[in-house]
C-alpha cells in the first residue's frame, strides 16, 4: 500500500513537471504573439488619434509601441511626423532609426533633408548621405531634390541648376520644378535669365498649391535687389493667403519694421496674440525681437504671457534665449534652477553652462558635461549641442563633442570631416595626427591619410624610426606621387640625407614642384642643401598653401638662414 502510494506521488510529480514544462513553452511561445497583437493594438490607437488631432495621445501610443520594439517602423514614422510638427531636434533621431530599420534610399534621403535643417554648414551628414547614395540613385526625383537644396545652401547654383533640370525630366508634369528653376534663376547674372524666372514666379501666383512658394519667392528676389516696396507689396499678397507659413507672416513683419508706423504694431499685437492659441510661434516672433535690438520687449511679452503658457516649450526656451541676448547671466541661471525641460533638458543644462563660464565659475564643466550625458544617444539631441558649441565659441568641447558622437556612431563619418575642419581651422597638427591614425585604422589601403600621417608625425617628431620606415614604404610604392615624395624627401632631410631628398622631388615634373605644399618641402631641402637662389621662390610658392604652426617655423628659420646676416 505504501509504495502505491509513493508511486502515485511520483507519477503525479512527473505529469506536474510535464505540465510545467508544457506550460512554461506555452506561456514563452505565446509572448511574442501578445506583444504582436499588443503593438498592432497601440498603433490603431495611435491611428485613432492621429484622425482626431489627438497628438498627445498619439505620442503616448507611440512611444508604448517603441517600448515593446524600438525597432517598430510605423511607430517610428509617427514620431517622426510629430517631430516634425513640433520642430524637435528628436526629428533626427527618429528619421535615423527609420533608415536603419529600412534602409531604403527614400528613407535616407529624408534623413539627409533633415539634416540639412538641423545642422550647420557645410551640412556633413547630408552631404556624406549623398556621396553615398551618388552612384546608385540618379533616377531618384528625392535625390536630385535634396542635392539641388544642399548645392543652394553652401550656394553652388550651376550644380543646383543640374539637378533640378534632373529633377524636371524626372517629373516633368510637377510645375514645382519648375517653380524651382524660376527662384534659381532670379540671382542668375543674366538679366534675360533673371527676368524669365521672375515671369514664370508670377504666372504661378493663382496657382491654388504654389501660389505661396512663388510669392515668397517673389519677396525674396525684391529683397535681393533692395526693391523694399516691392518687397512689401508681395508680403501682403502673400500674408493673405491660408497656406502662409508663420515665417512669412514674420517676414512681413520683419517689412513694416522698416517703417516703424502703426501698421507695424498692429501687425505685431496680432502676431503676439495669435502665439498666444499658437505657442509653437512663440519662439520665432521673440527671436525676430531680439534680432531688432527689442530684446526687453520680448522679455515683458514673455514674463506676462498666461502661467500656463509660460510653461510649456517654447515659452521657456524663448525666455532664456532672451536673457542671453540681454547678457543678463545671473538671470539665466535664476530662471533655469530647479526646474526640468523634459526632452530639451539637455539644453536647459547646456545654458546653464554658458552663464556659468560667462561668470567664470567652475561649474560650467560640469553643467556641460551633464548636458551631453542628458542627450544620451540622441543624434538630434548631440547636433543642437554640437550647434551650441559653433555659436559660443567653445572649440575644445566642439572637438570633444565631434568625437563622443564618432565614437556612439562609428558610421558617422561626417564628424572626422568636421574634426578635419576644425583642426585645420586651429591649425592644430596634433589634433590631425590623431585623426589620420583613425582613418587609417578605418582603410589601411587609404594611402593619403597614410602619407597626412606620417607627415604631421614627422612635423611632432614622433616615432621617428617607425616614421622614417613608413614615409619609405609609402614612396616605393607610389614614387611618381608629388605629396607622397615631398614627405619622403623631407623624412630624408630629417634623417641628415637632404641629397637623396632633393633627387627623390627633381625626379619630379616641373609643375608637381611648383604645387604650393610641394614647393613648400622642396624649398625647405633647397634652403638646408645652401641652394638659397631656388630656395626662395619655392618657399615663397609654399606660402601660398594653409601651413601648420610647425611649417611656418621650418619656413621662419629657413629665412631666417638665408638671411644676409646669416
Amino acid at each position: 500500500m505504501e509504495d502505491d502510494v509513493k508511486r502515485r506521488i511520483k507519477l503525479a510529480l512527473v505529469a506536474l513537471a510535464l505540465l510545467l514544462l508544457v506550460g512554461g513553452a506555452g506561456i514563452w511561445w505565446g509572448r511574442p504573439a501578445y506583444r504582436s497583437w499588443k503593438q498592432r493594438r497601440l498603433l490603431a490607437q495611435a491611428q485613432m488619434f492621429l484622425a482626431k488631432g489627438d497628438y498627445r495621445n498619439v505620442s503616448l501610443s507611440a512611444r508604448q509601441v517603441l517600448s515593446l520594439n524600438p525597432s517598430n517602423l510605423a511607430a517610428c514614422q509617427l514620431m517622426a511626423g510629430l517631430a516634425e510638427m513640433a520642430g524637435s531636434p528628436a526629428l533626427m533621431d527618429y528619421r535615423r532609426r527609420i533608415a536603419e530599420v529600412s534602409p531604403t534610399p527614400e528613407n535616407r534621403l529624408l534623413l539627409a533633408s533633415t539634416a540639412l535643417r538641423l545642422q550647420r554648414p557645410p551640412y556633413p551628414l547630408a552631404a556624406q548621405i549623398l556621396d553615398d547614395l551618388r552612384a546608385g540613385a540618379t533616377n531618384l526625383l528625392a535625390f536630385h531634390v535634396v542635392s539641388a537644396e544642399l548645392a543652394i545652401r553652401l550656394n553652388e547654383l550651376d550644380a543646383a541648376q543640374a539637378h533640378l533640370q534632373a529633377a524636371a525630366r524626372l517629373e516633368p508634369t510637377n510645375e514645382l520644378h519648375r517653380l524651382n528653376l524660376a527662384t534659381l534663376r532670379l540671382g542668375s547674372t543674366n538679366a534675360a535669365l533673371a527676368a524669365e524666372g521672375r515671369a514664370v514666379l508670377e504666372s504661378l501666383r493663382q496657382s491654388t498649391n504654389l501660389a505661396v512658394v512663388a510669392l515668397g519667392s517673389l519677396v525674396k528676389d525684391s529683397l535681393r535687389r533692395k526693391d523694399f516696396a516691392g518687397a512689401a507689396t508681395w508680403s501682403a499678397q502673400l500674408i493673405t493667403n491660408p497656406r502662409c507659413t508663420p515665417e512669412d507672416r514674420l517676414q512681413h513683419l520683419n517689412l513694416l519694421l522698416r517703417d516703424k508706423g502703426p501698421e507695424f504694431t498692429s501687425y505685431l499685437e496680432s502676431l503676439k496674440q495669435r502665439a498666444v492659441t499658437n505657442v509653437s510661434e512663440v519662439g520665432g516672433l521673440s527671436t525676430l525681437l531680439i534680432q531688432h535690438d527689442r530684446a526687453d520687449e520680448a522679455l515683458r511679452w514673455l514674463t506676462n504671457l498666461p502661467p500656463a503658457l509660460r510653461v510649456q516649450q517654447p515659452v521657456p526656451l524663448a525666455t532664456t534665449e532672451t536673457y542671453i541676448a540681454l547678457t543678463n547671466w545671473a538671470a539665466v541661471q535664476t530662471f533655469l534652477a530647479d526646474k526640468r525641460w523634459a526632452e530639451l533638458e539637455f539644453m536647459r543644462l547646456a545654458f546653464l553652462s554658458q552663464a556659468a563660464l560667462q561668470k567664470r565659475e567652475i561649474a560650467a564643466q560640469t553643467h556641460w558635461r551633464s548636458a551631453v550625458r542628458e542627450a544620451g544617444e540622441r543624434l538630434g539631441a548631440l547636433g543642437v549641442l554640437l550647434n551650441l558649441t559653433d555659436t559660443w565659441h567653445r572649440t575644445q568641447d566642439k572637438e570633444d563633442l565631434l568625437w563622443h558622437i564618432y565614437e556612439r556612431y562609428p558610421g558617422e563619418r561626417w564628424t572626422l570631416r568636421e574634426l578635419h575642419r576644425l583642426y585645420q581651422a586651429e591649425g592644430n597638427t596634433r589634433g590631425l595626427n590623431k585623426l589620420f591614425g583613425v582613418l587609417v585604422e578605418l582603410n589601411p589601403k587609404d594611402f593619403e591619410a597614410k602619407n597626412n600621417l606620417v607627415a604631421t608625425s614627422l612635423l611632432l617628431k614622433l616615432n621617428p624610426t617607425k616614421t622614417y620606415e613608413l614615409a619609405q614604404a609609402l614612396y616605393t610604392e607610389r614614387p611618381d606621387h608629388a605629396i607622397i615624395a615631398s614627405t619622403y624627401a623631407f623624412s630624408l632631410q630629417l634623417q641628415g640625407r637632404t641629397k637623396e631628398g632633393l633627387a627623390a622631388l627633381e625626379k619630379l615634373k616641373a609643375e608637381a614642384l611648383e604645387t604650393p605644399s610641394v614647393a613648400l618641402y622642396y624649398g625647405l631641402l633647397l634652403s638646408e642643401a645652401g641652394q638659397t637662389n631656388q630656395a626662395g621662390k619655392y618657399l615663397g610658392l609654399g606660402q601660398k598653401s594653409d601651413l601648420l604652426p610647425e611649417e611656418k617655423a621650418l619656413v621662419a628659420e629657413a629665412l631666417k638662414r638665408m638671411s644676409p646676416r646669416s
